[in-house]
């Protein structure tokens, strides 16, 4: 019987759980990111994970260690390009080096939001698809573009941080250091705070639950982030082309209940048709992900 350990390390939590080559998991295990304390205590606390999935695996053969993480990733080294001060000290961390020190097995290392998608390509939403964007609506907002199946990590793998895109020179200042990103408009992080300039007690979750109750204010606040969202989205359709966008993170839990709105404005003001769903995978998505780049980096 043989298994991967998957490894998805977050600014909040590292999450880990073995896979099979069919990317069946077993229930996840989580341990909080020390994400304040340095890279050498992010690493330590993924590390006893590992040693915990091994314990878990008893007689199964695990094949090799896939990791997910924050932070742009160099996929041939295993280290991070840079990462935002989310988690300081993270920028430089060898993550292959330093795992592959402790342990018997090959460790392939990915962007979290790349693995997602790696993920959803295998075995959710994309599955079968020629090409798609996952557009992760998170803390922040990231992205990752499959073709063939593929994620394509550009040079300094940062290609697709579609976040950072500058949709307002006047906006709010960005973690990224830059004026007037997407994420400032769209991300999670974002709609907290529309949430609570409509109500100081309202959360992004009750604001959409307004929303749908059909609460003035609520409708208002969510017109304008749908907007905002729909513009973002027209210009990754316009510079990607993909055949479909996939909608991930912890926002598109909402998307069920603003579908038909951000679809009427996609339609409104976009010359080409725009082809969105919603992740399937949830939070599995980033460690059965990693395993499948594992999968497919250690083969070649």
């Amino acid at each position: 019987m043989k298994r991967w350990i998957g490894i998805d390390i977050g600014g909040t939590e590292i999450k880990g759980a073995l896979v099979d080559p069919d990317g069946n998991m077993t229930e996840p295990i989580t341990v909080k990111t020390p994400a304040l304390e340095g890279s050498k205590r992010i690493l330590e606390a993924a590390s006893g994970l590992i040693h915990t999935l091994e314990q878990q695996a008893e007689n199964a053969e695990i094949i090799g260690i896939g990791v997910g993480t924050a932070g742009r990733v160099d996929r041939s080294t295993g280290s991070i390009v840079y990462a935002t001060d989310n988690m300081p000290g993270w920028t430089g961390t060898e993550i292959k080096k330093e795992i592959e020190r402790q342990f018997p097995y090959r460790v392939s290392v990915e962007n979290d939001v790349n693995a997602a998608a790696w993920g959803e390509a295998w075995l959710g939403a994309g599955k079968g698809v020629h090409s798609f964007m996952l557009v992760a609506l998170g803390t922040g907002i990231g992205g990752a573009f499959v073709y063939e199946g593929k994620v394509i990590p550009g040079l300094r793998g940062g290609f697709a941080e579609i976040g950072h895109l500058i949709v307002d020179k006047d906006g709010a200042a960005c973690t990224c250091g830059q004026q007037g990103c997407w994420e400032t408009k769209c991300s999670g992080t974002a709609l907290s705070r529309i949430a609570s300039s409509v109500n100081p007690e309202w959360s992004s979750r009750y604001l959409v639950q307004a929303y749908e109750e059909g609460i003035q204010e609520a409708a208002e606040a969510m017109d304008g982030y749908l907007s905002d969202l729909a513009r973002g989205l027209i210009s990754v359709q316009q510079a990607f082309d993909p055949e479909l966008i996939i909608l991930g993170g912890g926002v598109s839990d909402g998307y069920p209940g603003w579908s038909k709105e951000l679809n009427e404005k996609l339609q409104e003001k976009c010359v080409l048709p725009v082809r969105l769903a919603k992740a399937e995978l949830g939070n599995r998505a980033g460690i059965i992900g990693a395993v499948k780049w594992a999968m497919t980096d250690q083969a070649n």
